[in-house]
C-alpha cells in the first residue's frame, strides 16, 4: 500500500490555496512529496495575471508539508535512469538548484523579482513539452507506415527509455522495464491507439497531455501514489497494477482544508514516520 502522495499542478495549486491560513495534520505532511515536473510548472505560472496568487500558493507549502521530511522526486530521466541500471545517475546538481530556487521562492514577497527567471522557466517547460511532443510524433508517424503490432509498439516504446538513459537496449529486458513502468507504458500505448484512430491527430495539440505522463513514471516506486484533477489518466490508465495509485479528485473534493485532509486519509495508510526516506 502506498504510504506517499504528490501532486499534480491543479492540485499542488488547490491545496497551496486551501491551506494558506490553515495547516495540515502532521501525520500526512509527513506523507507528502513533491514532484519536480509539478514545482517547474508552477514556477512558470508566475508569468501570468494572477501571480500574487499563486506564489501566496507557493508560500503555504510550509502549512502542508513537513520540510523534514517532504523532499523533492528524481527528475523523470534521473528516475528512468535509476530503473534502467539500479543505481543512483551521476549528480548534475538539478535537485540542488531546484532546491535554492525553491528557496527563493518562499523567502520573497515579491513577483516582480522572481518573473525573469519564472519566464526561463516557462520557456524550459515549452521545451520540454516540445520534445515529448516530437519523440511522440515519430512513434506516430512510424506507426502510420508500418502498423505496429502492440508487441512491436511496446518494443519502439522500450527502445526510446533506452535511448533517454543513453543505455544498451540488450543490458534490460522488455518485461522488466514494462513490469516496472506499467502505467506510463499503458498510458503512452493507449495514447497511440487514440492517435492512430484519429487521421487528424496532432501531437502539438496534446503535448501537455504528453508532458503529464511523465509524472506517471514515479509510481515505479510502490510507496508513491499521485494525486490529479485529469480524468485522462483514468480513461487512458485502466488495466495496469499501478492503476489504483492514480487518485483521480475533483475540485470540489478540494475546495477546503477538512475536505483535502479527508481525501488523504481515505487514500494513505498512515504508517510510522520512520519509514519515509
Amino acid at each position: 500500500m502506498p504510504d506517499r502522495v504528490y501532486f499534480d499542478t491543479v492540485v499542488f495549486r488547490a491545496v497551496g490555496k486551501a491551506f494558506e491560513k490553515n495547516s495540515l495534520a502532521s501525520d500526512l505532511m509527513d506523507r507528502i512529496i513533491i514532484s519536480p515536473l509539478t514545482l517547474f510548472e508552477v514556477w512558470s505560472q508566475l508569468t501570468i495575471t494572477n501571480a500574487d496568487e499563486i506564489l501566496r500558493q507557493i508560500h503555504s507549502v510550509s502549512n502542508w508539508a513537513n520540510p523534514t521530511h517532504t523532499g523533492l522526486l528524481r527528475w523523470p530521466d534521473d528516475a528512468l535512469f535509476e530503473i534502467w541500471f539500479q543505481k543512483s545517475p551521476p549528480d548534475d546538481g538539478c535537485t540542488e538548484r531546484m532546491q535554492r530556487a525553491f528557496n527563493t521562492c518562499l523567502a520573497t514577497s515579491s513577483v516582480k523579482s522572481l518573473q525573469v527567471e519564472a519566464g526561463q522557466l516557462k520557456d524550459a517547460i515549452d521545451r520540454m513539452n516540445q520534445q515529448t511532443a516530437d519523440n511522440f510524433r515519430h512513434l506516430l508517424e512510424a506507426a502510420r507506415k508500418n502498423p505496429l503490432e502492440p508487441e512491436k509498439a511496446s518494443e519502439a516504446w522500450f527502445q526510446g527509455i533506452a535511448n533517454r538513459v543513453m543505455a544498451d537496449s540488450k543490458s534490460r529486458s522488455l518485461s522488466e522495464i514494462v513490469s516496472t513502468l506499467n502505467a506510463y507504458h499503458e498510458f503512452e500505448m493507449s495514447k497511440l491507439q487514440v492517435a492512430m484512430q484519429n487521421k487528424d491527430y496532432n501531437p502539438e495539440k496534446h503535448k501537455n497531455d504528453l508532458l503529464d505522463a511523465e509524472q506517471l513514471i514515479y509510481l515505479s516506486d510502490a510507496s508513491m501514489c499521485f494525486l490529479t484533477c485529469d480524468t485522462g489518466f483514468r480513461n487512458l490508465v485502466r488495466k495496469s497494477p499501478q492503476a489504483k495509485r492514480i487518485i483521480t479528485a475533483s475540485l470540489a473534493e478540494l475546495a477546503d482544508a477538512p475536505k483535502i485532509e479527508g481525501l488523504l486519509r481515505k487514500n494513505i495508510p498512515i504508517a510510522p514516520a520512520s519509514k519515509i526516506t
